[in-house]
């Protein structure tokens, strides 16, 4: 009998089994058991009754044996209002997933109606008590082998897949809508009978799991001392601001300087101010680096881009196909290599701590790097515990939706690990409870500023010396991920295949792999020998002849194609790659990638490179890249909150998919720039009135230049 006929006949019919007998439930336990047995006893009795009246006493007799007193109270009540088509009774059936529609598609979501089921007693006449829940369960299915060895017919779609690569449709997501009285291993249990009269006719095993995290109904808001400690501390900031953007205006208003240690605090925290230096004009370091603000607004809008694709094709889609075949077209690969755009900013990073680190050094002789460690932590991590903050304490009351249960877990693991993201250990740390999926960046670029004086001081002090560490930790950077590849028979990059990105932060080859800095530290390296190379030439007032900007150019341009589009060699013809090409592969796409970009960046900084310098350098690049920590940091909360919110499976296609991207790309910088004006550049502010005397009595050299440099350092680098 189908499965749906079932339930339509058992919902709207009550309890009648037959034309002539009417099996009445009783309320006490003993009625209710005389109730179940006679239930039962029409199951058994397969001469008297027919099928479906056999079906309907087994779902009877289910319900009649949830342990709940309310829950089954409530299921009566739907069940009878069903019958007499009350209103508040039929929006269980209406809000609720019905048979399932494009499964042979890949369409393997079917979410029913979120809003009607969570509303269902507000308003609608029902009774006392009686509310909405809304659970969404994953049905597993198992289908005997010898249906799937049968050739042209459905059954091959759901045969296990011999290669990872081929689709197959393994599990549902099926939303359902109950009682709020009812919990979930009530629901489970009833989905199970039902599933189990669906699949009767057929050896096809059925099995659903309801978890209590994916089920939803209306509460009332609960706070803890944390949530109460968040906000106040949030609310407290916010007043500063709004007292120290008033004082500015005010003094702006009267023509008068801001003198004094209490009016420099409170300008620091005004937003006229932040917001002027965000868009103001570049800073003129005397080094030429102006362009980098373009590669940098560039490479973040790629990343992006990156995650918002993960996270739609990861989710509820009517198409998987489109994806599929996506992965096969050349020019998307720099969707599928979008990894390389994050090795773009460790090679910036790289490239201006040597850079500019080196210069200070002729200046200055020395640096105290315990100082330079303690000055980056503080301006790193203010806005980064804000957004840590909000995902310990009231991510999971920002909204709802089917697939909230992503941020339940996502604030978990966040309750799990919160230390070891500001400690920039959780690429090691608690790596199966890893917290904001992208904040693996900070921790390896972390690791590599920390360890970066140990080769760039030798470079100033012992050349020959500082050049063979360097070159030796640059070869060492491309033969680990090598090795680790090749002996751990790893992927050659993290493969969008879509099963496997449902949930990144739970992908085994990201985990332990893809953010670790023993694996994706030779793009920083190369930012290392790149800066050195500026160093050298600019302090030698050397001029690059045609040629060599001829074969850079070549060479370099030869570097990026090979490294963006060689990836995809591993899902088209050679899907089944071997160990040795995964592991010359994972060593040097990174490594050309990085050639090409520090070519592109010196050229650009020594005026060989036509146009793109000007494109590069361009006015409105500059604010857009000083929000790009912020916006990294805010990228992963837009991403998340996109897809927990969804109602329904995408369609996917181009235009669908190149307007999603940009509206992620607008919301991620509108959230950039709050995160930066009011947690990340005050904190600039401030390091400049606090740590003014540390410096002079530290330094003796001009203290604005210092400034100019430092500040290009810590900020520009990320």
């Amino acid at each position: 009998m189908n499965y749906w006929t079932v339930i339509v006949f058992f919902l709207c019919s009550g309890y009648v089994l037959s034309d002539d007998k009417i099996y009445q439930v009783g309320s006490s336990s003993k009625g209710r058991e005389r109730s179940i047995k006679a239930l039962e006893y029409v199951v058994d009795d397969e001469d008297s009754f027919p099928i479906a009246s056999r079906d309907v006493a087994l779902l009877a007799a289910t319900i009649e044996r949830i342990e709940g007193d309310t829950c089954r109270d409530h299921a009566r009540m739907i069940i009878e209002g069903i019958q007499n088509l009350t209103t508040w009774a039929v929006k269980f059936y209406d809000a609720s997933a019905k048979f399932p529609e494009g499964l042979l598609a890949g369409s393997t979501y079917e979410l029913g109606n979120f809003d009607e089921c969570i509303q269902i007693g507000e308003g609608d006449n029902a009774p006392p008590g009686l509310a909405g829940m809304y659970c969404l369960g994953d049905v597993d299915i198992d289908v005997p082998k010898d249906y799937v060895r049968k050739t042209n017919t459905i059954w091959e779609k759901f045969q296990k897949p011999s290669h990872r690569y081929d689709e197959s449709i393994k599990r549902m997501h099926w939303g359902i809508c109950v009682p709020a009285s009812c919990n979930s291993r009530d629901v489970q249990e009833v989905v199970q009978k039902v599933l189990d009269l669906a699949s009767s006719r057929t050896r096809v095993t059925l099995n659903p799991v309801v978890d209590s995290k994916r089920c939803y109904k209306r509460e009332p808001l609960q706070v803890d001392t944390v949530d109460v400690i968040y906000v106040t501390i949030i609310l407290g900031i916010t007043l500063i601001i709004a007292v120290g953007t008033l004082f500015h205006a005010i003094h702006l208003k009267r023509d008068e300087e801001t003198k004094g240690f209490l009016p420099q605090v409170l300008v620091s925290f005004s937003l006229i101010s932040n917001i002027k230096k965000l868009f103001g004009p570049a800073n003129d370091d005397g080094l030429n680096l102006d362009c980098i603000s373009g590669m940098k607004f560039l490479a973040m809008g790629f990343i992006v881009a990156g995650h918002c694709l993960v996270f739609i094709v990861g989710g509820p889609v009517l198409n998987s196909n489109f994806w599929t075949e996506a992965v096969t077209k050349v020019e998307n690969s720099i969707f599928l290599n979008n990894p390389l755009l994050v090795d773009t900013f460790l090679l910036l990073s790289g490239f201006l701590f040597a850079r500019i680190l080196l210069k200070e050094l002729d200046k200055r002789r020395s640096v105290n790097f315990l100082f330079l460690y303690i000055l980056r932590y503080i301006r790193l991590t203010p806005a980064y515990l804000v957004m840590l903050g909000l995902y310990v304490t009231w991510l999971p009351r920002l909204d709802s939706g089917p697939l909230w249960y992503r941020m339940i877990e996502e604030k978990e693991r966040c309750q799990a690990s919160w230390w070891t993201n500001i400690l920039y250990v959780n690429n090691y740390v608690n790596t199966n409870q890893l917290c904001m999926f992208q904040s693996w960046y900070l921790s390896v670029d972390t690791q590599l500023f920390i360890l970066a004086p140990a080769i760039i001081y030798p470079l100033w002090r012992w050349r020959k010396s500082g050049e063979l560490i360097l070159a030796g930790v640059t070869a060492l950077s491309i033969a680990v991920p090598f090795t680790v590849t090749l002996v751990n028979r790893l992927d050659p990059t993290l493969m969008a295949y879509r099963e496997e990105i449902e949930d990144i932060s739970t992908n085994d080859f990201f985990r332990n792999s893809y953010i670790k800095t023993h694996m994706r530290a030779s793009a920083y390296f190369f930012g290392l020998v790149y800066g050195y190379f500026l160093y050298r030439i600019q302090g030698a007032d050397y001029k690059l002849t045609k040629t060599y900007v001829r074969i850079g150019w070549t060479l370099a341009s030869l570097s990026l194609i090979a490294s963006m589009f060689s990836i995809g060699i591993f899902y088209g013809p050679r899907k089944d790659y071997g160990a040795v090409d995964a592991a010359i592969y994972s060593a040097m796409h990174r490594a050309l990638w990085s050639f090409g970009t520090g070519w592109v960046l010196i050229a650009c900084i020594t005026d060989n490179s036509g146009p793109i310098r000007n494109f590069l350098k361009w006015r409105a690049f500059v604010p857009l890249s000083r929000l790009t920590y912020s916006a990294y940091l805010v990228n992963g909360l837009v991403e998340l909150y996109g897809i927990s919110t969804t109602r329904t499976p995408q369609y996917l296609d181009n235009l669908s998919l190149v307007a999603k991207v940009f509206s992620h790309l607008m919301l991620t910088f509108l959230g950039a720039i709050l995160l930066s004006t009011m947690f990340e550049s005050p904190i600039l502010g401030l390091e400049k009135v606090f740590l003014r005397p540390v410096l002079k009595n530290l330094e003796k050299s001009d203290t604005s230049s210092r400034n100019s440099s430092e500040e290009t350092t810590i900020s520009d680098a990320q």
